[in-house]
């Protein structure tokens, strides 16, 4: 009698943690939607090939896929690269995401001088870092954040409601171009996970 009892009872304990797993599930199903669909309603696949919006949706909703290229506001950076002036690493993507607002960008090493940590973007000298931040081995940190504070202004000046944020750091820098509403809906969603929270340069 008391084996049945026992039985009894561990099915039913069962049940409930089944019944438990399942709540917490569709209330984490139901956060992922809330924010995905509040991600959408902001704009977020404004840009998005019409053809390719559906699937990213989906993916958005399932899975909170902020990442994909075809929505063009991602791009991988790699903070190496642009430390040492590699523009054309990463300035093709970032160029095809600017392209869907009507802008450009150019950058080049202002001049061939070592001891020189200028780059000329869209015509303006922007230090990138100084000879303290590379003797302290935090230019990899510096230049992508003086890089993209320049472009930032860039965009300003355009009337642009999108600033690029940091996503990452060292060989996985990307950045998000967003709103700030966007910006506010990804952070939210990622309050427990700092680093997949993007950051203003």
């Amino acid at each position: 009698m008391r084996q049945l009892a026992f039985l009894f009872y561990s099915i039913l304990l069962l049940g409930c943690d089944q019944n438990v797993q399942t709540q917490n599930d569709n209330m984490v199903k139901s956060v992922k939607n809330n924010h995905a669909t509040e991600l959408i309603d902001n704009g977020f696949l404004k840009y998005a090939d019409s053809s390719k919006v559906d699937s990213l949706k989906i993916e958005l909703i399932d899975s909170f896929n902020i990442y994909e290229e075809d929505n063009f506001k991602i791009a991988h950076i790699d903070a190496e690269e642009l430390a040492e002036f590699s523009f054309d690493f990463f300035l093709p993507n970032l160029n095809k995401i600017l392209a869907k607002r009507n802008i450009m960008l150019f950058a080049q090493k202002l001049n061939n001088d070592d001891k020189s940590f200028d780059a000329l973007i869209n015509g303006d000298t922007v230090q990138l870092f100084t000879q303290k931040d590379l003797d302290n081995n935090l230019f990899w940190d510096t230049a992508p954040r003086h890089f993209f504070q320049k472009v930032n202004t860039l965009l300003k000046a355009k009337d642009s409601d999108e600033q690029f944020y940091l996503l990452y750091g060292g060989n996985d820098l990307h950045v998000l171009l967003l709103t700030e509403k966007q910006f506010s809906i990804i952070a939210d969603y990622y309050k427990n996970k700092t680093k997949e929270v993007p950051y203003k340069p």
